[in-house]
């Protein structure tokens, strides 16, 4: 089992055992299991997943970092909201709000900003909604 903390400035978000865990590294997802290499890594916005036998408990993140132990794994992300803490309502006018400010942009940096700020939205909504990127067979 992996010991995992998931930690933001405001709050402890999550602390549990897992059997697997898997991080939205700047490259792609980075699966860790139990005896796992010591791993320091940058996040990027993303999916967390953490599996406990047959349950999988999914979390949007927003950038932060992760250290990989031997049987522990230690998130410290900006943001972390569980599915079940995610207002959908919200995240959907916070996405057309994002594809507004994507048709406005007047520069490469605005542009950039409504990006990332669709970006985030989608995950939340995709995230409250209980549906991870991963598809189940």
């Amino acid at each position: 089992m992996i010991e995992l903390e998931l930690v933001t400035p405001e709050r402890l978000a999550f602390t549990e055992q897992a059997d697997f865990v898997v991080l939205p590294g700047l490259e792609g997802e980075i699966g860790v299991l139990p005896g796992h290499a010591p791993l320091l890594t940058q996040l990027a916005a993303g999916e967390l997943r953490i599996q406990r036998g047959d349950n999988t408990e999914l979390f949007a993140v927003s950038g932060g970092f992760a250290e990989v132990l031997r049987d522990r794994v230690r998130v410290f992300a900006e943001t972390a909201e569980m599915h079940g803490e995610i207002d959908a309502e919200r995240a959907r006018l916070a996405a057309e709000r994002a594809r507004k400010e994507l048709k406005a942009a007047a520069n490469p940096a605005d542009l950039e900003q409504a990006q990332a700020a669709l970006r985030r939205a989608l995950l939340r909504l995709r995230i409250s909604e209980g549906l991870s990127r991963r598809r189940k067979k």
